[in-house]
């Protein structure tokens, strides 16, 4: 098979590999589609593996092409979405079903070989299986879209609240989708720059808000109804910048819950008076780390599974920038090294 394989910082070789057998327990899934996390840019760009060589590659569908012992045969050929999360089940985190806490556990794409490649091979614990009315291209979404309904499910959202997403990319995009089947009927999303709205607009969302407008709070209030109580019920900041991060203080109401699902990459810096809004508004602050609950996988990946089955969540062709073949990978990383260039998500195609 041939395989995209990290071997140093800012190469990436496509070789001709042997393709893996599975053991007891194991899947061979035969890849279709992979999305490009924000998490594999450092990795390729920066050379922050664990060790080369390696094959990344985590959001990722396909359908199962050999199972090993002690799995079903009847399986191979069905649909799947990719589990990366490999825990060990054995710790205290596991046992409360807290998979994400997992002292010892591993991931495929980052720990172990990836989906950037024709074949992954995974344990059966790590395959989903989608409905039948859900595209190869859509379960490659499923990953992301699971972390935007953890967090979710991490703030306790209730029924007729307000809702603010700081961040409009894949999960600002599928979050704000799903926040609907919460019972939020009207969701601002902010992005820095108006021009890049159109992926939120041919998704179905309308409450757009362009950061470097001057004044920008006061619209986002206007567009949320939420002018008099002063902020937002629920504030989820999915861009992890340090702006987005102190943004989210100051738009949470009073007794708000603040959920941070995005992960910064520079420091952030509190002056005293932003920090002390947490004490002043009796704000709820968590944060959301991939996106697992018990019984394995979770009610996350039941959740997206449906919501994608009666689309509530749907994937736009607005949302995807490019799909590359395989043998093209390293251009579409090539476009991370310049800033602005990447405006929606890039997928890797494994297909013939």
């Amino acid at each position: 098979m041939k395989a995209a394989i990290l071997v140093d910082t800012k190469t990436i070789q496509i070789q001709d590999v042997d393709t893996p057998s599975p053991g007891p327990g194991q899947m061979l899934i035969k890849v279709s589609y992979t999305g490009i996390c924000g998490s594999d840019v450092p990795r390729v760009l920066d050379g922050r593996v664990h060790g080369f060589p390696i094959v990344l590659g985590h959001e990722f569908s396909g359908d199962v092409a050999a199972v090993g012992e002690g799995v079903n045969p009847a399986l191979v050929g069905r649909r799947v979405a990719g589990i990366p999360l490999e825990p060990c089940f054995q710790c205290e985190n596991c046992a409360q079903g807290n998979y994400s806490l997992c002292g010892s556990y591993g991931f495929i794409g980052s720990r172990s070989n990836g989906s950037f490649a024709e074949y992954v091979l995974v344990n059966k614990e790590n395959v989903f299986f989608v409905d039948p009315s859900v595209t190869a291209l859509q379960a490659a979404f499923f990953e992301p879209a699971t972390v935007a309904i953890h967090g979710i499910e991490l703030a306790h959202v209730q029924p007729g609240k307000s809702a603010i997403v700081l961040g409009g990319g894949t999960i600002g995009t599928l979050l704000a989708q799903a926040l609907s089947h919460y019972g939020i009927s009207t969701v601002v999303i902010t992005r820095q720059h108006e021009e890049d709205f159109a992926s939120n607009i041919a998704a179905g969302l309308t409450n757009l808000v362009a950061t470097d407008h001057e004044g920008w709070q006061q619209q986002a209030l206007e567009q949320g109804e939420c002018v008099q109580t002063g902020g937002f019920d629920y504030v989820f900041d999915t861009a992890g910048t340090p702006e987005t991060i102190l943004d989210a203080f100051t738009m949470a109401a009073p007794k708000a819950t603040v959920c941070f699902v995005g992960t910064p990459k520079r420091d952030v810096c509190f002056t005293s008076s932003q920090w002390e809004l947490i004490n002043r508004k009796e704000m709820t602050v968590t944060g959301s780390w991939m996106s697992y609950s018990a019984p394995w996988p979770g009610k996350e990946w039941e959740i997206a599974s449906a919501l994608f089955a009666n689309g509530t969540l749907k994937v736009v062709d607005a949302m995807i920038q490019s799909i590359f073949p395989l043998d093209q990978i390293s251009h579409a990383f090539e476009l991370f090294a310049t800033p602005g260039a990447v405006k929606g998500k890039l997928v890797i195609s494994s297909r013939d």
